[in-house]
């Protein structure tokens, strides 16, 4: 699969370079070997995860799953950057690539001092972008926890639709304890209507 993405690289690093160059507020590029570091740093921000399953707040943890998606052969990474300053604020993957059925999940974080600016919108366009033009993808999905209203509200605005048969309970760190989500998806043809 790695493999299988390494030929869309070249393509979707020059649809890429055409965000940083428009009047969004935060544009994505492919992931390079130079973010590690930083996104390592500042990865263990606590606002990132106070609606995850999972927090990561703490850096051996975040550690241990950073390497665990830099391995994944069925993922394609993303850096966030501020695009007045180009700092890395945070990262974003299609992840679950399935080709055979033409979808992919993806999962985005931001820091805290970016969250709640609307750059999600902004984000999510381009990650979307790259997936049903350069993938040719038909669907990106995402699971979210109920209580993260702010990003279920900027998944709907974009064109986002909750299918209430795919929502689930999912175990998070506390065992007695599962964490209701919502199944939130889009097609292809869906978002090419939200950009007329």
């Amino acid at each position: 699969m790695m493999k299988v993405l390494e030929q869309y690289k070249q393509a979707a690093n020059m649809l890429c370079q055409s965000f940083r160059h428009s009047e969004c507020q935060a544009n994505i590029s492919p992931l390079v070997d130079d973010d590690i570091t930083t996104l390592k740093q500042i990865g263990t921000d606590p606002s990132i995860w106070r609606f995850a399953r999972f927090p990561k707040s703490e850096q051996v943890v975040f550690n241990r799953y950073f390497e665990s998606l830099l391995k994944d052969p069925s993922s394609f990474l993303f850096t966030i950057r501020d695009n007045p300053t180009q700092e890395v604020i945070g990262f974003t993957r299609l992840k679950s690539i399935d080709f055979n059925l033409k979808r992919a999940e993806t999962g985005t974080w931001l820091m805290g001092d970016f969250q709640g600016k609307g750059l999600n919108k902004y984000i999510k366009k381009q990650l979307l972008t790259v997936a049903f033009e350069i993938l040719k993808l038909e669907e990106v999905y995402c699971y979210v926890n109920r209580e993260n209203q702010p990003s279920v509200k900027s998944l709907l605005s974009l064109g986002f639709v909750i299918n209430e048969d795919k929502n689930r309970l999912s175990p998070t760190h506390k065992k007695e304890v599962d964490m209701a989500q919502y199944y939130i998806h889009i097609t292809a043809e869906r978002f090419a209507k939200t950009l007329c």
